[in-house]
């Protein structure tokens, strides 16, 4: 293990631009690779942007239910004393 391990360090020293992380470190700025890592990102973005959009969607929907509880509250408070039932 500790063979491998020394022999993959001096590959990585020995030919660093096999090691290179990607093409954009060269110039290449109009590569397959770039263009992947681009869908990559706008992907990752259109996911966050859908659960934020979701969050926000659950909220709204909460405040929309206990604004329409609280219009009713009163209303089903009253309806045991118009039945004549009372206290």
């Amino acid at each position: 293990m500790t063979r491998r391990i020394a022999l993959l360090s001096a590959a990585a020293l020995l030919l660093p631009r096999l090691a290179s992380a990607c093409p954009v470190c060269f110039g290449a700025s109009d590569g397959p690779m770039l263009e992947g890592s681009n869908m990559g990102i706008l992907a990752l973005l259109v996911v966050t942007l859908a659960m934020l959009a979701a969050f926000a969607a659950f909220f709204y929907t909460l405040v929309r239910r206990e604004a329409r509880s609280v219009a009713a509250a009163p209303m089903a408070a009253l309806r045991p004393l118009q039945d004549g039932s009372g206290r």
